[in-house]
């Protein structure tokens, strides 16, 4: 994810979200499409943040915005096709891909501007949204935007949606297979995801945790909300998100919060800009009055990789980073 503007966890202020782009926008109440096709598979009919897509042909080439897109067609054996990617801010990929895409695809390391999109001549971008190119230019030069399901909400061009939870994920990959006719690997992929998903899973413990990250070395620490898939890791892993009550996904935190909520488990991710393990602690106990932290004291700290919180088959691995952690402590 990218995140853009925070609000202060200790003042409970609004977050002003940051929404995922979409094709267009469709009404709340229509319901999802439903993957149509002929008997070749096209044209192909899929929801995209509650707005139905229709794909004549199977895309040859995709330009990818953020590490979740990489992964998610990684994961539904649709790797092939990216020609482009973009949005990763030096993030490494997550680890474990079938088919990394190779790091000369690589076009710009930010948010996209509307000349790359265009001079990279897609026929689908794919990834968390638009924050610098223009979507209906992008969309006038006859290419399709598909949304990372657990991105919708991410930019103002559409709303969030009600609920994202792990199974957001696993339906993303089955869709992408969908698009890309390639469910012969997606299906099994999906099925081996819930499977996974299930075994993790824990019943509520009674515990408390706030997961925390800097989003680049001059953010200030921010922090998870009530909202968004790192909420619903927090939940199945079976910890009480201690900023639940915040209904914004991402929050700048002060400290004074944490040592009001005294959370029993912090949750830091780490990697989000390249730095390492190490460094991510460091930056994270130089925090002033963070030492005061019963948790930080008694070293009930865990840290999950960069990609633990993105909408995209490494969550799973976040859930189980998550469990293996807190259950170790």
């Amino acid at each position: 994810m990218n995140p853009r503007t925070r609000t202060t966890a200790l003042l409970g202020t609004a977050l002003v979200a940051l929404l995922a782009a979409c094709t267009s926008s469709a009404p709340a109440s229509e319901p999802a499409a439903a993957p149509t096709g002929s008997a070749d598979g096209y044209p192909v009919t899929v929801d995209d943040c509650g707005t139905p897509v229709t794909l004549d042909a199977r895309p040859a080439s995709v330009m990818t915005v953020g590490t979740a897109a990489v992964a998610l067609l990684d994961a539904a054996g649709a790797a092939d096709v990216i020609t482009a990617r973009s949005g990763e801010f030096d993030a490494a990929l997550p680890a474990g891909l079938t088919d990394p895409p190779a790091d000369d695809l690589v076009v710009d390391p930010s948010d996209p501007t509307t000349e790359a999109v265009l001079t990279a001549d897609p026929d689908v971008v794919l990834g968390y949204g638009l924050f610098v190119a223009d979507p209906d230019q992008v969309r006038d030069a006859g290419i399709t935007l598909l949304t990372v399901q657990g991105d919708c909400g991410h930019d103002a061009s559409t709303d969030a949606p009600a609920e994202i939870t792990l199974d957001t994920v696993v339906d993303d990959v089955r869709r992408l297979g969908q698009v890309f006719a390639t469910s012969d690997v997606a299906e099994p992929a999906a099925d081996a995801l819930a499977e996974r998903i299930a075994d993790a899973t824990r019943p509520a413990t009674g515990q408390t945790a706030a997961w925390l990250y800097y989003f680049s070395s001059t953010d200030t620490l921010s922090g998870y909300g009530g909202t968004g898939l790192p909420h619903a890791l927090l939940t199945a892993a079976g910890l009480e998100n201690v900023f639940a009550d915040q209904r914004e996904a991402y929050l700048t935190i002060a400290t004074e919060s944490l040592l009001a909520a005294q959370p029993d488990w912090v949750v830091l991710s780490h990697g989000l800009y390249g730095e390492s393990v190490e460094d991510a602690r460091a930056t994270l106990l130089a925090e002033p009055g963070i030492g005061d932290l019963t948790a930080v004291q008694e070293g009930r700290i865990v840290l999950v990789g960069p990609d633990a919180s993105h909408p995209s088959p490494a969550s799973v691995g976040g859930l189980e980073e998550l469990v293996a952690g807190t259950e170790a402590g």
